[in-house]
């Protein structure tokens, strides 16, 4: 018999959001159930539960959920409160934060790998991320980065 008094498990939830193929979706999603990307997303995903990257699925964009399951392509940070499995077609290229990873033999990653115990780490928020964009991005004055290149070269001697 069931025990309805125990917790539901994680993708357990009856809740699904499906980004279809050929559907592009660019911004910020949040969901409190599952999320099926086999389209494109670029932006942000936040999900409660567990964020499944289809072979089809082509994601810029940063992840975070409870688990995250990457068959496709994700150009991005991922942060996992429990897991991330990157199976054997996935490819990721960005920084994981999970207490548990799973990297099928012949996956392609490029990143850091931070491993924490669960509860120990927090997903950046979306404002940090916009607080680290503009340092990242050259300033707005145009004469500041040609700067540099006039004093590279050597003093001229005179004679």
């Amino acid at each position: 018999m069931l025990d309805s008094s125990k917790k539901k498990a994680q993708g357990a939830s009856k809740i699904l959001t499906i980004i279809g193929s050929g559907t592009s979706v660019t911004g910020e999603i949040k969901s409190k159930g599952t999320i099926r990307i086999e389209g494109h997303v670029s932006g942000r995903v936040h999900c409660d539960d567990t964020i499944v990257v289809q072979d089809s699925g082509r994601v810029e964009a940063d992840l975070v959920a409870a688990q995250i399951v990457i068959n496709g392509e994700v150009k991005g940070n991922v942060f996992a409160h429990d897991r991330l499995e990157v199976a054997t077609n996935g490819k990721l290229v960005g920084d994981i934060t999970a207490p548990r990873v799973s990297i099928a033999e012949g996956v392609i990653f490029e990143g850091k790998c931070t491993m924490k115990p669960q509860g120990q780490a927090t997903p950046p928020s979306s404002a940090e991320k916009a607080q680290q964009g503009p340092s990242q991005q050259p300033s707005g004055n145009q004469s500041s980065p040609q700067q540099p290149t006039g004093n590279q070269s050597p003093p001229q001697q005179q004679s």
